[in-house]
């Protein structure tokens, strides 16, 4: 992943409304300043991260990283395993800063579907005007019974595509 302006990140990380218990989710491949800020609001606000990795590399950095972190949970997944969500919590926000090859994007949807709370949000970072991926995203979030789905330009390498999951539908 390219890098990500800090500035933005916070600018982006004021969406999360800062009620009590909330927890986060990030799946990524090697973005350390996205889920440091993660990591920092979830510590100051007495929050669950859990930090999926699916990079050998970016997991064993982030579990010296986060070692010592109570609140950061750091896990190694392969996309193709059958759920990403550990001991059946759900999220109200999940972060997808990791590539999701086309042929995977619907079967990843179905998965992170499980792990969002209702109404929880899902935002996925997608390289700055990829309209197709744009369009591919958005379709396959509609299948997949997430809403309100927007398109946000606020870094300089990477659109953000922000959906809610649709509360009482598809499981």
């Amino acid at each position: 992943m390219k890098q990500l302006e800090e500035e933005n990140i916070d600018q982006l990380l004021d969406i999360i409304n800062l009620y009590p218990s909330i927890r986060i989710m990030q799946i990524s491949d090697g973005s350390h300043l996205l889920s440091k800020k993660i990591s920092q609001l979830c510590e100051e606000n007495e929050y669950e991260f859990q930090l999926n990795c699916n990079s050998d590399i970016f997991y064993q950095k982030s579990i010296l990283k986060y070692a010592d972190a109570d609140h950061v949970k750091v896990k190694l997944i392969n996309l193709e395993q059958p759920r990403y969500a550990i001991q059946a919590k759900m999220y109200d926000y999940l972060f997808v800063s990791s590539t999701i090859p086309d042929a995977q994007k619907s079967s990843f949807l179905k998965k992170t579907y499980g792990a969002i709370k209702n109404a929880g949000i899902i935002i996925l970072f997608v390289s700055k005007g990829e309209s197709a991926q744009h369009d591919l995203w958005t379709q396959l979030l509609e299948d997949n019974n997430f809403v309100a789905t927007n398109i946000l330009d606020i870094f300089s390498n990477y659109d953000l595509i922000i959906s809610k999951k649709m509360h009482g539908w598809g499981g």
